[in-house]
């Protein structure tokens, strides 16, 4: 019995990993869908001030800010790509 489990926990722990996308591809995407954005808005693009990829935010102009998140998942694969949440600037 004890076997059975350990198989069981081993399986599902190897196809859950293998699921994942790695951190260096994920970033990549994370950061493709920013920069898609920057490209869409020249006002943005115009000021740009910097990227934080560990909060998924945009910063530019004079204190503005767009910020971006993912859905979460309860199920094992690639994260959810990221979409936009909120700019406390208004965005033409």
């Amino acid at each position: 019995m004890k076997r059975i489990i350990s198989l069981l926990i081993a399986l599902f722990t190897v196809n859950y990993a293998l699921a994942a996308l790695p951190p260096q591809y994920q970033n990549v995407n994370d950061l493709d869908v920013m920069v898609d954005y920057i490209k869409k808005h020249p006002e943005v693009a115009s000021t740009l001030k910097s990227i934080e990829l560990i909060e998924y935010t945009i910063y530019y102009g004079d204190g503005c800010k767009v910020v971006f998140n993912r859905k979460p998942s309860t199920k094992p694969g690639p994260a959810a790509p990221l979409e936009f949440r909120e700019s406390n600037c208004v965005i033409k």
